[in-house]
């Protein structure tokens, strides 16, 4: 079978480790140009739990200076934090499981990776997290957040058939319903951003877990 991963939250930990030490940086940084806030405690509470809420830190942000009402000036800037280079102290952590299971269905499957980002961020990730990436016969990063074309070309360059193929991502609107479009089995993990999936949202999906070890067993039910 031809499996494809989603990256972050999916295998690897990032709106829980990675993604609140960027939004920090980013609020510095904006109040350092100006942002009109007192202090960064206040400001840091509402960003971090709009961060909770939301389907990525780029939708957060939009959000929280859209309530502060400010110079548009301040998103971009918010951004390069956001998305920029990762401080080499800040360790990356792998989900529980997600470097065994990878390494076994590797032994009897296909996969994928299909991320959405910054190429050199995604890897620089995929490589602090111990995530060897020669398991994967192809890696798509991508910064558009539409994933259903590249899901069509995995499809036409392996010459498997959407029966075949099956989709593992935590966000269901953008991992797994392109997939479900196609044909393909979807298995929700339900960690990061993905635990909080709209009841109306998980209906869309084949299968759902909590740990990536349950990934194992459904594919066993599948072959």
């Amino acid at each position: 079978m031809l499996i494809i991963f989603d990256l972050d939250d999916t295998l690897i930990d990032t709106s829980g480790s990675i993604t609140p030490i960027q939004l920090e940086s980013a609020l510095r940084r904006m109040i350092e140009e100006g942002l009109p806030v007192t202090s960064g405690g206040g400001a840091s509470d509402m960003l971090k739990r709009l961060d909770r809420g939301a389907d990525s830190a780029k939708s957060a942000l939009s959000e929280f200076l859209e309530i502060l009402d400010v110079e548009e000036k301040f998103y971009p800037m918010a951004l390069e934090e956001v998305y920029g280079p990762i401080p080499a102290d800040l360790p990356i952590f792998a989900h529980e499981n997600a470097l065994e299971v990878l390494q076994e269905l590797s032994q009897h499957h296909t996969l994928a990776l299909v991320t959405i980002g910054k190429t050199q961020q995604q890897k620089y990730k995929m490589e602090k997290a111990g995530i060897d990436s020669t398991l994967f016969s192809k890696i798509v990063i991508t910064e558009v957040r539409d994933k259903k074309p590249h899901y069509e070309s995995l499809l036409e360059e392996f010459g498997m058939t959407p029966a075949e193929t099956i989709v593992c991502g935590d966000r269901i609107a953008i991992d797994l319903v392109p997939a479900k479009e196609l044909g393909l089995k979807t298995i929700h993990v339900r960690q990061g951003r993905g635990k909080k999936a709209p009841q109306h949202l998980e209906r869309e999906v084949d299968f759902t877990v909590t740990e990536l070890k349950q990934i194992e067993e459904i594919i066993k039910q599948l072959c």
